[in-house]
């Protein structure tokens, strides 16, 4: 995910289709690669430098479409697409599992690979958003001409609303892997069979995937706030995190599955949209690539909670830190309507045009301004 700036710059330039599909071919050459892999160093190469670039690259021209191609349902669109992200992993890690018992992990891999060429079909429908025939505006040649990288571009890290919510993202996306990586470990340690321990993964699953879909749903009412919803969700995963060291028992780790699903799925769909909502459909794509390669830099969590269990014989510190820097993100997204108040100003152009300081997008004056002649002053593009 590091890759996310590249992949973002990318789709604007070349479009979304022609990105998707290279991701995707890179993706199933890798796992080919990986199937011949002889050492642990050509594996880290290939499954998992190789494997991040191509999903990178995958992934995200298509939270960028997601977000350009629906503007009334935007977060029930980005639920259903993220639901199947969910599905995808239940049904992997069982098929996984079975291939590795039958085939060996060698041909496992390389039964997957013959998967991603459903990706590459699918990235076939990454459609332009332009007909054919259609005329463009002024505020369109403007957008395509050499000016917009100095509107967007430049003023993009001196945001800041784009920096508190990259830093509030950064800080819960310490932990969000940790129960992907180390909850069926920990649960073995509390003596749970390995067989029961996997089926909390499945509920963790399960639930993770209805919610995004109902949330979605949710998210797109006007009564909702998504800022405060998100926040919501990020502290209630921080709270279980944190009652980790209380539950000992397999019920208890199932209600914790379900939950974390549940809480969890309000702040995992709504990163996008709040993207989207908070930077403009202009800044999408780079702001995108670019909360990719911190929330893939800040993805410490599991290296530390496997540490701790190392040092400690236990996972519970690991949870513990990750679920006070949850509450901590939470409070700092308290900054983010602050810092929007902070930057909202509008400056108008002698083309004709308007520019939304706080999104970054440029569009025709509103009918309520007053004409060019009947300005004191003649204001130039800021």
């Amino acid at each position: 995910m590091m890759c996310g700036p590249l992949s973002g710059k990318l789709t604007v330039k070349y479009g979304a289709r022609e990105v998707s599909i290279i991701g995707s071919l890179i993706i199933m050459l890798s796992i080919v690669l990986s199937s011949f892999a002889p050492n642990l160093g050509v594996l880290f190469f290939t499954h998992g430098f190789l494997t991040g670039v191509g999903s990178s690259f995958a992934f995200t021209p298509g939270m960028i479409m997601v977000s350009q191609y629906f503007t009334t349902k935007r977060s029930l669109a980005t639920g259903i697409v993220m639901s199947g992200g969910a599905a995808g992993a239940l049904v992997q890690t069982r098929l996984h599992q079975y291939l590795i018992e039958t085939l060996g992990w060698r041909m496992s891999l390389r039964v997957f690979s013959t998967f991603m060429i459903l990706c590459v079909v699918t990235g076939y429908t990454y459609l332009p958003l332009n007909p054919k025939g259609y005329a463009k505006s002024v505020v369109d040649n403007l957008k395509n001409s050499p000016l917009k990288k100095y509107v967007v571009d430049l003023g993009l890290w001196k945001d800041s609303v784009f920096l508190v919510w990259v830093l509030a993202n950064g800080l819960c996306k310490f932990g969000f892997f940790i129960p992907y990586v180390h909850l069926v470990r920990h649960a073995v340690q509390l003596n749970i069979p390995v067989h029961d321990a996997t089926n909390i993964m499945l509920c963790l699953g399960v639930s993770s995937m209805v919610c995004r879909i109902i949330f979605g749903r949710i998210c797109d009412s006007d009564w909702i706030n998504r800022l405060y919803f998100n926040q919501a969700s990020v502290l209630a995963v921080g709270v279980l995190y944190l009652l980790i060291p209380l539950l000992r028992t397999y019920p208890s780790l199932i209600a914790f599955a379900l939950l974390l699903g549940v809480a969890d799925a309000g702040n995992y769909i709504l990163l996008p949209v709040l993207t989207f909502d908070l930077m403009g459909a202009e800044r999408m794509p780079i702001a995108w690539g670019f909360m990719l390669t911190v929330n893939a830099v800040s993805c410490l969590g599991p290296p530390f909670a496997g540490w701790m269990n190392d040092t400690r014989g236990s996972y519970n510190l690991g949870f513990i830190v990750a679920g006070a820097l949850n509450v901590a993100a939470c409070f700092v997204l308290f900054f983010i309507p602050i810092a929007k108040r902070a930057t909202r100003q509008r400056g108008k152009s002698i083309l004709n045009v308007t520019i939304d300081h706080s999104t970054r997008e440029i569009r025709d004056w509103a009918d309520n301004l007053p004409s060019f002649e009947e300005e004191e002053v003649t204001c130039v593009l800021l």
